[in-house]
């Protein structure tokens, strides 16, 4: 199944937490086949073509954005959260001598005092999901994710048989599109995540969590991911503001894919869980729900 939302991670208190993935490098060969289309690939051409060659490296250790620190101060015991996101997150601290339960939003970019009593805290654990609660999707009508003046075809629409058929990602679509295809902000908002650097895609798990993608927070509190983007063609960096029609990078076919197309759904934070909702595209002038097989129209 893919999931390219946001985890909910559980870190206890005493403990330093890190998000670790193992060490990988390998040579990327880019060249263009015989109908002059690019190719990115781990391995060189078997004719002679013009090639260029870069190294692709994998991070080691990658520290989580939500950190943490325990303070004295004036006979008081505070727990502080800051929150290095560009987007809000809710923190659930929970004491484990009685299971008791607190739930906070912490603003993006800031610190919030969640605990603070002249008693030491006891021992306790924490997890954090993205998004507030709060907020209210408010029935936006989007704009196509790309802005070629072709139709594009929907392989598959909300609860398709491959892969959009359990929750966070029953109401995801996949648009068909050759590789390079610039993908636009179908909304204005502000770029929570931006990843482009992986080279590769299959259809086995090695590849589910491996998808170059663009993540943009709108002003609702919903936030769209555009995922399977091109290796190295991310227009954007974390806190960008974009707006709607705004290029952020080119279609590929990284990750958990069959072939090239733009991944697209829109997630929200609904009672400390991360689910996708229904939306429509504008289309050829007017709103659709997008169906299995439908041809998208671009229009200014």
């Amino acid at each position: 199944m893919e999931h390219y939302g946001f985890k909910i991670l559980v870190v206890y208190i005493t403990s330093v937490f890190f998000i670790a993935s193992s060490a990988f490098a390998a040579n990327i060969y880019k060249y263009k086949d015989s109908a002059g289309n690019w190719v990115y690939s781990d391995k060189p051409p078997i004719t002679d073509v013009k090639v260029e060659t870069t190294q692709y490296a994998d991070t080691v250790k990658k520290r989580s954005p939500i950190k943490t620190q325990v303070l004295y101060e004036q006979e008081v015991y505070k727990f502080i959260v800051e929150n290095t996101f560009y987007a809000p997150v809710e923190i659930e601290l929970t004491f484990l001598h009685n299971q008791e339960k607190s739930r906070y939003v912490i603003l993006a970019k800031s610190k919030r005092v969640i605990y603070s009593n002249v008693e030491p805290m006891p021992k306790s654990s924490y997890r954090w999901i993205i998004g507030d609660p709060s907020k209210t999707p408010d029935n936006f009508s989007y704009k196509l994710p790309f802005s070629s003046g072709l139709p594009k075809k929907v392989t598959q629409s909300f609860n398709g048989r491959f892969s959009h058929n359990k929750s966070p990602n029953n109401f995801a679509v996949d648009i068909a599109m050759p590789v390079g295809t610039y993908i636009t902000a179908a909304r204005d908002g502000t770029v929570i995540e931006a990843k482009d650097d992986y080279h590769m895609g299959g259809k086995t798990a090695y590849f589910l969590d491996k998808a170059n993608k663009v993540t943009v927070l709108h002003e609702d509190g919903t936030y769209a991911l555009y995922a399977h983007i091109l290796l190295g063609t991310a227009q954007v960096k974390l806190g960008d503001k974009v707006k709607v029609g705004d290029i952020i990078a080119r279609s590929g076919s990284s990750g958990y894919s069959t072939g090239p197309h733009l991944h697209f759904i829109i997630y929200r934070n609904a009672g400390f869980n991360t689910v996708s909702i229904p939306f429509v595209f504008q289309s050829g002038g007017r709103s659709v729900t997008p169906k299995r097989g439908m041809m998208l129209q671009y229009s200014e």
